[in-house]
């Protein structure tokens, strides 16, 4: 599945695979890509607002230019020479409106911005539901041959990111003292149940 975001000069590329995410972003910058596992995304999210520096150092510029010629204008008796203030004022007026209101998503292998688009839910919903799969698959699991603190605190983790309830946490961290005081070594059980 492959889902693209654009605004000005920056677009956002996701491309989903079964067990990867392909992430790209250009802009008027460069542009980078990476690959990566769904369960190196970090899901703490960090919302931010960029706008265009070059509309703030055109305003900046213009501005002085402005300044400059309507004083130059008006005291040679030109009263029209305010004019020349507009196109500094405009610089800013877009700098202030040419905003787009992102979200970070750290990982492993580097930031993945979202754009607030109408494509942002959609974006985010499949990145969750990816992840949790993955994290489960990759940690969900009970191994009995590890220390039995050491898999309570895996499960806790688990339960922190929000991908197994308190319920399940409870009948894990159960199971676990259970086998621990039974003496059961080696066993692989295909713990927690689904939600």
């Amino acid at each position: 599945m492959l889902i693209t975001q654009r605004r000005f000069s920056n677009t956002f590329t996701f491309t989903f695979e079964p067990d990867t995410l392909t992430y790209s972003r250009t802009d008027a910058y460069g542009s980078h890509s990476f690959e990566l596992p769904y369960g190196s995304i970090g899901m703490d999210p960090h919302r931010t607002t960029e706008r265009n520096a070059t509309l703030f150092n055109g305003g900046i510029l213009l501005s002085a230019w402005g300044l400059a010629q309507a004083g130059y204008a008006m005291a040679h008796g030109d009263l029209l020479g305010i004019i020349f203030l507009f196109p500094g004022i405009a610089c800013f007026l877009l700098h202030v409106l040419a905003k787009i209101e992102l979200t970070s998503l750290g990982s492993d292998a580097g930031e993945i911005v979202l754009l607030h688009d109408k494509q942002y839910d959609r974006i985010m919903e499949t990145i969750q539901e990816r992840r949790k799969k993955q994290l489960l698959e990759w940690y969900g699991n009970i191994n009995f041959a590890n220390d039995p603190e050491e898999e309570i605190r895996k499960f806790h983790w688990l339960h922190s990111q929000h991908l197994i309830s308190e319920g399940q946490l409870q009948q894990i961290i159960t199971t676990i003292r259970n086998a621990d005081i039974e003496g059961l070594d080696g066993i692989d059980d295909p713990i927690p149940p689904q939600q």
